[in-house]
């Protein structure tokens, strides 16, 4: 199985002969799931300060400190994203007539204890009983539930974007159809409830009318696919098919046969993970590509890169395109965007304690 780079932005990622199919790990939580449970298990209905700035060197601040033991913990959120310090209580400056008062450590001395780059004296310490449920509250607004996923049908003899947009489903052949059921389950567009990723539920059918849908692992996924979304016979680009693919950050190509994909025909800017699979013997071979900004993400993929269809090999493989969207948020395309959100989020939570 191989792929074509050419003058492409994307390249495969490497293989890991010592990597092995597993089932889910903590790799699938978000970093900001990972905030939430650290901020509920040392902070959350325990005496701790909040301090709030909504203007810095860093733009807006909410950080949060609690002495546990011998031990200052901190979560300092940024626009960037969250980060949870640690630093031991006796690595702390304090002068001795704070120490025999029992005031602590001056905030200037402690946090540069935890960073030097935290700007103490833009933050103020805000007692509000209401701010810890906020920051919370404000955390779990930025965890995806939901994910859409393209999926794209490469017939025996293709190599392009083009040939495989316009492929119907009546024609896919049965390992494909196979695959599907594989990803999920096959449900009615008219009148569902479910996450719908801009797919048409009216009844209308302008965006075909059944759908590739699962709930796993606490998240929703709606799958694109290429083959059940409408064909026009008079678009030679398919159009209708690529606004919803073009727009899906992962893509999954199935390739009925072991023709080299060109990978520079993939013409969407905001496809940066492309998933290509094939039939081989009772399972499946993988590889993957991305695009160049991505960062390294895991789940690896073992050499030889191939899985089965059991309920492990599909976790590996759903856990290995959502980790690969995820990754994907950091790279040029998508981080100023969230970056952005960050700060509206933290400027809200700010401006409404600090007057």
């Amino acid at each position: 199985m191989s792929v074509v780079v050419g003058n492409s932005d994307f390249r495969p990622l490497q293989n890991n002969p010592n990597a092995k199919i597993t089932g889910v790990h903590e790799s699938l939580l978000q970093e900001c799931e990972k905030d939430i449970i650290w901020y509920r298990e040392n902070f959350f209905g325990k005496p701790h300060d909040n301090y709030l700035a909504l203007e810095s060197t860093k733009g807006p601040l909410a950080i949060s400190v609690i002495l546990d033991g011998n031990i200052y913990k901190a979560l300092v959120r940024s626009i960037e994203g969250s980060e949870r310090l640690t630093v031991e209580a006796s690595a702390v400056h304090q002068s001795a007539h704070r120490r025999l008062l029992k005031l602590g450590p001056k905030l200037e001395n402690l946090m540069s204890a935890f960073s030097t780059g935290i700007p103490a004296r833009s933050l103020t310490l805000v007692k509000a009983p209401a701010l810890a449920n906020e920051l919370l509250s404000m955390e779990e607004r930025q965890v995806i539930r939901s994910y859409k996923f393209g999926v794209a049908y490469c017939m025996a003899g293709q190599t392009t974007e083009a040939e495989m947009m316009s492929n119907r489903h009546e024609t896919a052949s049965p390992a494909f159809k196979s695959f599907l059921s594989f990803l999920g389950e096959t449900i009615e567009l008219r009148g569902w409830k479910g996450y719908r990723a801009g797919l048409d539920v009216s009844g209308t059918n302008q965006t075909g009318t059944h759908g590739v849908y699962t709930k796993w692992q606490g998240y929703e996924i709606m799958f694109h696919v290429s083959t059940l979304l409408p064909y026009n016979e008079k678009d030679k680009q398919q159009l209708e098919r690529k606004r919803h693919l073009g727009n899906d950050i992962v893509v999954i190509v199935f390739q009925d046969t072991d023709e080299p994909f060109q990978l520079s025909t993939i013409s969407s800017h905001q496809n940066h993970i492309l998933a290509f699979v094939r039939p081989e013997g009772d399972g499946y071979r993988f590889v993957c590509a991305v695009k160049q900004g991505v960062p390294v993400f895991t789940p690896e993929i073992p050499d030889p890169p191939v899985f089965g269809k059991d309920a492990v090999s599909r976790d590996f493989f759903l856990h290995t395109l959502v980790n690969g969207e995820r990754a994907s948020y950091k790279s040029a395309s998508f981080a100023p965007k969230i970056s952005r959100t960050r700060s509206v989020l933290l400027c809200d939570v700010a401006s409404k304690h600090i007057k």
